[in-house]
């Protein structure tokens, strides 16, 4: 078994559209979230969603991750989302990610992708 630590998203603005910033877990391996953290450089406060759904699936309510996670003004402090550090993604599941006005917040996804 390996087991690799990586960037999976960096410093990527995010759009309204869920499909503009999505990452998809490689074929034979495991995500295991290790920091998820979004900066907002506007001035007004922004609301974040993202969807997990498995391979051949699409964005629904059912599987909504975050929902209207609000990111506060001016990148004083990066907003990190604890509660998906440590959640395991099988191969082939989209993640997802938006915002309510496009390109004022970006993402940063770090995690371990396991192989057997």
């Amino acid at each position: 078994m390996q087991r690799l630590p990586s960037n999976l998203i960096t410093n990527k603005l995010l759009t309204t559209t869920l499909t503009d910033t999505a990452y998809v877990v490689p074929a034979n391996s495991t995500l295991t979230v290790s920091a998820l953290s979004f900066n907002n450089t506007t001035g007004t406060a922004r609301l974040v969603t993202a969807h997990a759904f498995p391979s051949g699936g699409s964005a629904t309510a059912s599987n909504q991750i975050l929902t209207s996670l609000s990111v506060p003004i001016n990148g004083a402090q990066p907003t990190s989302v604890p509660s998906l550090v440590g959640q395991h993604f099988p191969a082939g599941t989209t993640i997802e990610f938006k915002d309510d006005a496009g390109s004022a917040v970006s993402i940063n996804l770090s995690g371990y992708l396991t192989t057997p």
